[in-house]
């Protein structure tokens, strides 16, 4: 394997995983050597801690088929890896600026998406109206039809 990849999420030549992060043979197996020939080590390494992140502010339980459904489709869409994925979620571990169809414009963190929702948290100012506060203090989620724009902040 080679020491170096061309990583679609960074878009950078950087050192590449020693090993496939999901055992050969196994159902992820084919998902294991993907990221390994398209994802470099620094940009795993970050999904590992926003991995983290999701499952502790979502409260999400990796035992249950629909947390590892969702845990795996989050990790998808973080390393660019889901083709089909919307531009909003490209945006995941990383401060942007969202404006509501109401006209209000905030700034926080995107740690979640789903077909219907968007969660997010360290919110400037604590959590807004007509965001649904979620388990974890600081942490809500606002359907994605109450959002104009969702933009990396400056």
């Amino acid at each position: 394997m080679t020491t170096t990849v061309k990583c679609i999420k960074c878009g950078e030549e950087k050192p590449a995983l020693a090993a496939p992060p999901f055992r050969a043979g196994t159902k992820l197996g084919p998902l294991g050597e993907e990221i390994q020939q398209k994802i470099c080590s620094p940009c795993y390494k970050d999904w590992i801690a926003m991995s983290v992140k999701l499952v502790n502010e979502l409260r999400l339980d990796t035992t249950d088929p629909r947390g590892q459904e969702l845990w795996l489709k989050q990790m998808k869409i973080f390393l660019n890896l889901d083709e089909s994925s919307d531009p909003w979620a490209r945006n995941l571990d990383k401060r942007v600026v969202v404006e509501t169809v109401d006209g209000r414009t905030l700034t926080a963190t995107l740690i979640g998406a789903d077909d219907h929702r968007l969660t997010f948290s360290d919110f400037e100012g604590g959590v807004p109206t007509g965001f649904a506060a979620g388990a974890n203090k600081g942490a809500a989620s606002i359907a994605r039809d109450a959002l104009k724009t969702v933009e990396p902040a400056a």
